[in-house]
């Protein structure tokens, strides 16, 4: 594994070698100009942010939708499941945020999206303070679209050795101006192969070890989901554009359940667990922009939702213990930005304002009223420019957030400054620093006063004194864009002050109650390269990619520390109508507060054929793995030591099929691009 990391770094050092061979050649290479810098023949560009991607003919000709498309461009430190439909980074740095023109992207924005009208990725892993805090990435797809005409399509995908599968239609009707788009998507799943196996030794208060395991020998995991959308727009490319976007969506767990074995060394007791929920969340979106002049622009967006959920919780390890939630939120979040593209620099300034209501009551064995009210006002100003070959961007952020519930409140403000500066060291090769600092909020389920039973040991306890940590970065990155060869090292250094960390509290009955607590710092420091080689332009392209990560816990009442290692590739190879696809990686491990854990590692294998206005693909994961491991994860505490891992029989050798058909008609494309940066609430507040 080390001599793998090895190999890899001394790829990355051999890059600014090739830049200059490839340098020698510009006299005979095409010349692409972009707005940050020019590299000879790249589809890749460096920004002060991130990249800029323009995907090849031979990617938009063979891919399927959205996910497809992301899929094949090789992002670095991001992991793209085409069949699950998922995109998560390989770190603990922030979520991915994904939009479409501009403005925020659903799962069914992308698989209606047509690859064909793509015009480049704006892939952002240097998100600016317009974005507020935990964004780590923002992937933002840039499209055409036509004025006269239609689309219809279908994109169903079903696995084929288990129940496992979403279908897809879409309808969208284009005239002069206007817009009307419909989605409809249909999700189900029905799994009995989940298996989970935990050993925990409990140090009582007499000194004792009480060591117990707990064994699923059955289960069932069922989910049912739909979704609604309908969208209309109405845009003038060069004056305004408005849009108005309802969307219903719904949810239903019918009867989960669990059965496991109990063991310790004195007692063996079957029980069961019971998980039912069901959720219904309607969304109304209404955005508008206006181009004043050459240079100017505001933009405004509205979002009203409600979340409605009812879940049942079910234990019979030991005392049988039962509860029920009636969970009900709604809010409301708007934000309007002002930007002046002056010629030094760009110059933008904004505000964010959302409230939130929630109400949830817990019945039965759980006995508590959360009524919680969440406000936050965010105020920002970010001047980007550039002068010769030095780039800059420097921003600030203040927020006042409130929350109260019952005897609980606070109201306070944060402090968010942003500086990034970049430098064209040599054609295609760059370097840049990025120093912020902003102030985390716990999530917000974690601070109500409700107490929820685990098992016949262990409670989860909210902590409504939570106060938000002070989290401190520093990014060091190098990168290098060429024609054939691309490839870069980020280097981050980030300190979590008053973090808000895990508590195990032995109470006198010997019971264990989780919580979170200000009591220390978490310190984290992340060394990443990539190295992406088109082994044959626009037919095979390979991508390698490694990691070294340290992380530091420092409480008042514990030190862990742990040294991981994260690597993988994936290779594309484009033959015609023929598409094969591999990816893997060995996921990614982490500790925080007293909880290691790791997320089972990921091996996709992928062939699809095209053919008029039909693909259909073939998808293999977790090839030659019976039971592939989900996640495996330890818990450190003194006083309480538990190791468990998840396995699942459905994802080994799990192969999906999926079919796409698009059958459109249209003409004169144009651009429409939404530039608010606005994030929908999707937050419970559910333990």
């Amino acid at each position: 594994m080390e001599k793998g990391l090895w190999m890899l770094l001394l790829c990355f050092l051999a890059l600014p070698v090739g830049a200059q061979n490839e340098k020698g050649n510009s006299e005979t290479a095409k010349s692409v100009e972009m707005k940050e810098v020019t590299v000879e023949a790249a589809r890749v560009t460096k920004k002060l942010d991130g990249l800029l991607i323009i995907p090849s003919d031979a990617q938009r000709e063979a891919a399927t939708d959205g996910y497809s498309l992301l899929a094949k461009l090789s992002l670095p430190r991001i992991r793209v499941d085409e069949v699950m439909r998922t995109i998560v980074p390989l770190s603990n740095n922030g979520t991915v945020q994904l939009r479409l023109n501009g403005t925020l992207a659903s799962k069914e924005d992308l698989l209606s999206l047509d690859p064909k009208l793509v015009k480049n990725i704006d892939f952002i892993d240097n998100p600016g303070v317009r974005y507020g805090d935990g964004i780590g990435y923002v992937i933002d797809i840039r499209t055409k679209r036509n004025t006269t005409g239609y689309v219809l399509g279908a994109d169903l995908s079903n696995s084929v050795t288990t129940v496992n599968g979403g279908n897809t239609l879409y309808a969208k009707y284009n005239h002069k101006n206007s817009e009307l788009a419909f989605t409809f998507t249909s999700l189900y799943k029905d799994q009995r192969g989940f298996r989970s196996s935990e050993s925990a030794d409990y140090t009582l208060n007499n000194g004792s070890h009480y060591l117990v395991s707990r064994n699923q020998t059955d289960g069932r995991s069922r989910h049912f989901g739909n979704q609604f959308e309908i969208k209309y727009s109405l845009a003038d490319s060069a004056t305004y554009v408005f849009q108005a976007n309802l969307s219903v969506g719904g949810g239903n767990t019918p009867g989960n359940y669990a059965d496991f074995v109990y063991r310790d060394g004195t007692i063996e007791q079957t029980y069961r667990t019971i998980d039912v929920s069901s959720d219904f969340s309607p969304t109304l979106d209404l955005y508008f922009f206006h181009q004043l002049g050459k240079h100017q622009s505001v933009t405004a967006n509205v979002v009203g939702s409600g979340i409605y959920t009812d879940k049942r919780g079910y234990n019979g390890e030991g005392r049988t213990y039962a509860y029920d939630v009636d969970g009900r939120t709604w809010s409301l979040e708007s934000e309007a930005i002002y930007e002046n593209k002056l010629k030094p620099f760009t110059l933008s300034a904004g505000l964010e304002h959302s409230v939130s209501f929630t109400n949830n009551e817990y019945t039965g064995d759980v006995s508590a009223l959360n009524k919680m009210r969440r406000g936050e006002l965010y105020l920002f100003s970010e001047v980007k420019g550039r002068w010769k070959r030095l780039g800059y961007s420097a921003g600030v952020g203040m927020a006042n957030k409130t929350y109260s519930q019952e005897d609980y409140n606070f109201d306070y403000w944060t402090f968010r400054p942003k500086l990034t500066l970049s430098y064209e060291i040599l054609t295609g090769l760059n370097a840049r620093y990025t120093f912020e600092t902003y102030r985390r909020v716990s999530s917000y389920a974690m601070v109500s006063d409700a107490r929820i039973r685990e098992n016949s040991r262990e409670w989860k306890v909210g902590n409504p004194n939570l106060q938000p940590s002070r989290v401190i970065k520093n990014i060091i990155d190098v990168s290098y864009n060429g024609r054939r060869v691309s490839g870069g090292m980020n280097m981050e250094y980030r300190r979590d002050l008053g973090s808000n960390m895990s508590v195990y509290e032995r109470t006198a009955t010997d019971e264990f109650l989780y919580s979170q607590q200000n009591i220390g710092n978490i310190m984290m420091f992340v060394v990443q390269n990539y190295v992406r080689y088109d082994v044959v332009p626009e037919r095979l392209s390979v991508t390698l990619f490694g990691g070294i990560n340290r992380f530091f816990n420092i409480s008042s009442l514990y030190r862990h520390h742990l040294t991981s290692y994260n690597y993988g590739g994936n290779i594309q190879a484009y033959l015609g109508r023929w598409t094969l696809t591999g990816y893997a990686d060995n996921g990614w491990r982490f500790v925080e507060g007293e909880h290691e854990g790791r997320n089972g590692a990921a091996v996709y294998l992928g062939v699809s054929y095209r053919w008029k206005k039909c693909n259909v693909s073939l998808f293999l994961q977790h090839p030659f793995q019976q039971h592939p491991a989900i996640q495996r994860g330890k818990v450190l505490n003194e006083n309480l030591h538990k190791e468990y891992i998840y396995r699942s029989r459905d994802l080994g050798n799990m192969i999906t099929l999926r079919f796409s058909w698009k059958l459109s008609k249209g003409k004169d494309y144009k651009e429409i691009d939404k530039k608010v940066q606005h994030e929908r609430n999707k937050q419970t507040g559910i333990m």
